[in-house]
């Protein structure tokens, strides 16, 4: 016998079939194994991999039958009759009784009744949970893909489009059919810029024209994204339509550019602040009118600041904070400027606001600028003109009223002549002290009457400027019942006074509303002196919607005429034979400059009826006008 025979045999001797050497194959496998006899499905031997697997000890799995892992009866019949070599899946049970699939792998071997089988059984449960998962990640994928509410396809490396959404083919108006399987340049203003769409490594295509499907252009933002996959590069193509935003873009300039055009064309200088990069830009109107040089953005916002009078710049800061903070909607400010020629002018500046960002930050202001002063100059001369004509209009009450007026102080004084003859009398007579006494504080009493009635006279014809602040309508024509209360008895008529005891305070100048009620207690008791006794003027005041106050003075006399009715109430026109055409038109410029409204209608019970409304006051306790 040969060396290498003998070799062979003795090698085959150590491989011969025993206990031991089994037991050494079964554990040499990582999967679990498992040896089943084929006539009776009896369980022949297990390796350690598939007593974890199935959860039980090994000397309760080889008392077991193949059937009693199965959980399908007839898959076990079909695998042992047809001596099956793989079987992809099956399910199995464990200890816990939990069902899990499985792949086995069969080798046969021995013959008749002896014949078994190894089967080899890989737990598959992971590879099942990642193909779900993989599955409902492409189905998620699909659903957000065909719901896009912006245009999506899909291109493969040659430029061909595999997948779209319905919004796509909402926007270039295909069917499905029409678009996939298409190249991209079908879909593109220029076919030549196809291959930017494939083959480029740009991510972003700004302002792209796109053609749909009946030749009509539109134009685009684009995204791309590309991928790699198995089957090569593709890349996601993402549409914006832009058509009307740039269209509109396009008409926000020209409108801006009309816009500067007619500042420009009224002499308005243009400003145009850049808040995030501290800019000014300004017009040649601007630097023209507060001789600004020439310079750069930053130096033209130091030039504009350094010409600020210094009493106005926190002022101007407090109103450019109201704008950026929203609270105004437009910035409205008038302050003074050193210009050209070295003085502070008057200056009325104009902004808004004209971008935001996404965090609600002011990015950009736009504005005018206009030079005012010989309109406040103007203003103040037509101010102190009118002040002397409201001055001038209380000298004539006073005057119309003088008879009254002198029989009102005419009392007091009479009173002291008598009781101080007598208090002189008595003194002479030795009288007691006591009496005296009284005789001296009635003369006191009548003196500080007449003093009062003189006070009120001098404070109704003092100059003053417009003030309005907080006042009591109720402590008001409280002030003004002596004069009233005069003029009453000069025309023999009753005054009734009907305030509502809630009535608010209003924001007014004392002296002029004063001259106001007497201006139209007085004509109220003019047009009722030819009417029969008993003569009654009512003065009635009431809150009112929208934060007013609505005073009322009505009379009982023979009415308005139409023009007086529809407010033709013109200087020196009068419907008294006697007037000057004054009193209303003064009437009239006093609720003007308190922002209220004065009008005139028929009374209800014949006569007529002169209301006005003032506004309630505000926080603010004092503003002074111009």
């Amino acid at each position: 016998m040969k060396t290498s025979d003998f070799a062979a045999t003795s090698a085959l001797g150590l491989l011969a079939p025993n206990a031991e050497n089994f037991n050494h194959l079964l554990e040499v496998s990582a999967e679990a194994v498992i040896v089943v006899h084929r006539t009776s499905g009896r369980l022949l031997a297990v390796n350690t991999a598939a007593c974890k697997l199935y959860g039980f000890p090994r000397s309760t799995l080889q008392q077991m039958r193949y059937p009693d892992l199965a959980t399908e009866t007839k898959s076990v019949v079909t695998i042992f009759n047809e001596r099956r070599e793989h079987v992809p899946l099956r399910y199995h049970r464990r200890a816990d009784g939990l069902h899990f699939p499985v792949e086995m792998n069969l080798r046969w071997a021995g013959s008749g009744d002896e014949e078994y089988t190894f089967i080899a059984v890989r737990d598959v449960s992971e590879h099942f949970r990642r193909e779900r998962q993989d599955k409902d990640e492409g189905q998620r994928y699909q659903a957000l893909f065909r719901a896009a509410p912006y245009p999506l396809y899909l291109l493969n490396s040659r430029g061909i489009i595999i997948e779209v959404n319905t919004a796509a083919l909402e926007r270039y108006r295909c069917e499905m059919a029409e678009m996939l399987d298409q190249h991209v340049s079908t879909f593109l203003g220029d076919a030549q810029q196809a291959a930017r769409y494939y083959l480029s490594r740009q991510s972003v295509l700004s302002g792209e024209w796109h053609r749909r499907r009946d030749g009509e252009l539109f134009l685009a933002d684009i995204l791309l994204t590309r991928q790699q996959d198995s089957n090569g590069q593709t890349t996601l193509v993402a549409v914006r339509d832009i058509t009307e935003e740039r269209a509109l873009i396009d008409r926000l300039k020209a409108s801006e550019e009309r816009w500067r055009f007619a500042l420009e064309g009224q002499g308005d200088g243009l400003w145009d602040w850049n808040l995030a990069s501290n800019e000014l830009s300004v017009s040649d109107d601007f630097r023209e009118a507060i001789g600004m040089p020439p310079g750069s953005g930053q130096e033209n916002l130091a030039a504009w600041l350094e010409r600020i009078s210094p009493d106005e710049a926190k002022p101007l800061q407090q109103a450019f904070s109201a704008l950026l903070r929203g609270t105004t909607p437009l910035l409205e400010h008038q302050l003074r400027v050193r210009c050209r020629d070295g003085d502070y002018h008057w200056l009325e500046m104009r902004g808004k606001v004209m971008e935001w960002s996404l965090q609600g930050r002011a990015l950009r202001i736009v504005g005018s600028i206009r030079d005012i002063e010989e309109e406040r100059r103007k203003a103040e001369i037509e101010q102190s003109r009118q002040e002397q004509m409201l001055h001038t209009a209380r000298l004539v009450s006073v005057g119309e009223i003088a008879s009254a007026l002198a029989h009102e102080v005419n009392q007091p004084l009479t009173a002291i002549c008598n009781f101080s003859a007598v208090a002189l009398h008595k003194l002479k007579a030795g009288a007691p002290q006591n009496e005296l006494t009284s005789l001296m504080q009635t003369i006191a009493e009548q003196a500080m009457r007449a003093g009062n009635i003189t006070h009120q006279i001098r404070s109704f014809v003092k100059k003053g400027k417009t003030s309005l602040r907080p006042l009591s309508l109720q402590q008001l024509i409280a002030g003004i019942l002596p004069l009233a209360s005069m003029q009453a008895k000069a025309f023999e008529a009753n005054l009734d006074i009907a305030i509502d005891p809630e009535l608010p305070e209003v924001q007014a100048d004392q002296v002029q509303i004063e001259q106001l009620l007497l201006n139209l207690i007085r004509n109220g008791f003019e047009a009722m002196k030819q009417s029969a006794a008993p003569r009654q003027l009512t003065l009635r005041a009431r809150s009112e919607a929208d934060a007013r106050v609505r005073v009322e003075v009505i009379d009982h006399g023979p009415g308005l005429s139409a023009a007086m009715i529809n407010g033709h109430w013109e200087p020196f026109y009068s419907d008294k034979e006697d007037g000057l055409g004054m009193g209303l038109s003064i009437c009239r410029s006093i609720i003007e400059n308190h922002s209220g409204h004065l009008w005139a209608e028929p009374a209800p019970d014949g006569g007529a009826k002169f209301c006005f409304t003032l506004a309630c006051a505000q926080e603010e306790a004092h503003a002074e006008h111009p």
